[in-house]
């Protein structure tokens, strides 16, 4: 038989409930601004019926009569798969957007179109070369052309520094991620623990679970990490298929300073305490590396190889002509540009801002590569003979590239470099062709592109031009008895030689001449610009759009809390009249029994 209080318990348990799901309402409502919470809701249930036994009913029947409700569990309102989708399009839209910002920081660098960027710098200078053709004797033109040589390589100073400033604050960013990203492994670790103990015991850690996903978040848009939630409710997180977090242990990044031959440096991203690099990085991380390691350098090398083509070709045609005075009849310090040769340490070319010291692989054979002892053509002797007799490495005067012929094909290891040294040489993607003469065949591997030897920001004119305007040889030369001298202090044939080579192609510059290489990496770097930038754009839609579906499932709408909290008040107030009725029925039974008459 049942008790006569049962009614009392019931609507207890009405009370309770309510109550509780008035509590959850009110924590939506006192979080709806709260970043990363996520909408909670009561779950009411039914408790177990009672079985209780009737008159009215067949022998060994009884009634099912209930006894309430209960609030089962306070559930998170997430869509998994979309949070999954979202953090992605996060993690793809923070690197397009850091890879925006950078390359429009780079467009500044070079300040193009102006009558003061690098392609002004360089017209400029051989107009000054034309202008001093028309009046090779006059000591003005001379001096004009002397301060636009000054000015040229100032400029190419100025875009090299600048370029390498911008690479340098992109390495001290990807330092402060990394120190970012081991906390955050660490407290996804924590809360791991936290959580898992409570689903052990059966309960449901909302508000843990909320802190945790704001750091799956952060990390997923950081680094472009993946995730695994586990049964335990612990979440592993990974960076390129390694783990990062795994329940309560942490494998940490660490930024490992690798020193450049130019005296500089650069950090690696390795695991602690396991070994190796770290792999396919996205979000910021993937973006900043993708700036310094690929966009700068490659602007940095392009300039390196505009200086180093001026530089050359200016050099090889002034050394053809004569000068005034004491320089008209001159063989020696015949430049115009004080240029790094192959014969210059590695450290000071155009190469020193990449390379380490480190080994490459050629033919079998080992190769040391040190590049504060060694210059290029110690390298190329050192190829030449690993590669096998008769063999040669040396750089194509026409092309700038480097070029090693052998009878037996040149195998190079590329996956054994640890200087750098083929991949900034372009010797890693050379072509090999095969040509037989005579029933030997000739083997022969051209270097993908040309070698900047030139660093364009050490550039400078020779100090004898830079002292002496009379240095500079304008003047063709003429055969006499008495050898090679000036053909005068009137001719200008040399400087008009020089002028043209504005309008001569070069294949070290791809067949473009000086202006149109410089115009077509400042197209490239507009196009970059404006692929980052729209892809930006694109993926911020996809993110909001994202965003939207979560927040429908996730997010707090205030006025559907307020309408919650209506419906639980009035459930309460009619469970709170429901024990008052009931109340006053027992009192009358209570103490009224006994008193018949009264």
């Amino acid at each position: 038989m049942r008790s006569s209080f049962m009614g009392l318990t019931t609507l207890l348990r009405a009370l309770q409930a309510q109550q509780a799901a008035l509590d959850v309402t009110n924590q939506n409502i006192s979080n709806a601004n709260t970043d990363g919470y996520t909408r909670q809701e009561a779950k009411f249930v039914q408790t177990a019926p009672h079985a209780g036994s009737g008159h009215n009913r067949a022998i060994g029947g009884g009634l099912m009569l209930g006894t309430g409700v209960m609030v089962q569990e306070i559930m998170r309102h997430r869509d998994s798969f979309v949070d999954q989708q979202l953090r992605t399009q996060v993690a793809l839209q923070e690197q397009w957007q850091v890879t925006a910002d950078g390359v429009q920081s780079i467009e500044a660098l070079f300040n193009e179109p102006s009558t003061n960027g690098l392609g002004s710098q360089v017209t400029s200078f051989f107009n000054a070369w034309s202008e001093l053709g028309t009046n090779p004797g006059s000591n003005t033109s001379r001096v004009q052309l002397q301060m636009r040589g000054q000015t040229l390589v100032g400029a190419f100073q100025d875009i090299a520094r600048q370029l390498d400033a911008f690479r340098t604050n992109q390495d001290t960013q990807l330092q402060s991620i990394v120190a970012e990203v081991n906390d955050v492994a660490t407290r996804i670790a924590s809360l791991n623990l936290m959580i898992r103990r409570s689903v052990a015991v059966g309960d449901r850690p909302n508000d843990l679970m909320d802190a945790r996903d704001r750091l799956v978040d952060q990390a997923v848009k950081l680094t472009g990490a993946t995730y695994r939630e586990q049964k335990d409710g612990s979440t592993t997180v990974m960076i390129g298929g390694r783990i990062l977090v795994d329940g309560t242990r942490t494998n940490a990044i660490t930024a490992e300073l690798t020193p450049l031959a130019s005296g500089k440096a650069s950090h690696t991203l390795t695991w602690w305490p396991a070994n190796g690099s770290v792999e396919r990085l996205g979000g910021t991380t993937g973006a900043l590396l993708n700036l310094r390691d690929s966009v700068v350098a490659d602007k940095l090398s392009k300039v390196n190889l505009l200086a180093s083509t001026i530089a050359t070709a200016v050099n090889a045609q002034h050394a053809q002509g004569r000068g005034l005075g004491q320089y008209a009849s001159s063989t020696s310090n015949t430049d115009f540009f004080d240029t790094q040769r192959v014969t210059t340490k590695l450290r000071e070319t155009g190469l020193g801002d990449t390379l380490t010291r480190g080994t490459i692989t050629v033919n079998g054979t080992q190769i040391v590569i040190d590049p504060t002892n060694d210059s290029l053509n110690d390298v190329l002797v050192r190829i030449a003979s690993a590669v096998g007799a008769g063999s040669t490495a040396t750089v194509d005067p026409l092309t700038g590239r480097i070029v090693i012929t052998s009878t037996v094909s040149p195998v190079i290891g590329s996956a054994n470099d640890t200087s750098n040294f083929l991949q900034v040489t372009g010797i890693r993607s050379s072509a090999v062709t095969a040509a037989t003469s005579g029933g030997t065949t000739t083997y022969t591997a051209t270097a993908a592109f040309a070698v900047p030897i030139v660093r364009a920001a050490t550039m400078a004119l020779d100090p004898i031009v830079a002292a002496d305007a009379q240095a500079i040889r304008a003047a063709g030369t003429t055969a006499t008895g008495a050898g090679v001298v000036s053909a005068g202090s009137g001719d200008s044939s040399n400087a008009l030689k020089v002028s043209g080579l504005a309008t001569t192609t070069w294949s070290a510059l791809g067949s473009a001449t000086f202006d149109d290489y410089y115009a077509s990496m400042i197209g490239t770097l507009g196009v970059e610009s404006r692929q980052a930038t729209q892809m930006a754009t694109n993926q911020q839609a996809l993110v909001d759009h994202l965003t939207a579906r979560r927040e429908s499932t996730s997010g707090v709408n205030l006025d559907e809390e307020a309408a919650q909290l209506i419906r639980f008040q009035r459930a309460y107030q009619a469970a709170a009249r429901g024990i008052t009725a009931l109340d006053d029925l027992l009192s009358q039974v209570i103490n009224g029994m006994g008193r018949v008459g009264l």
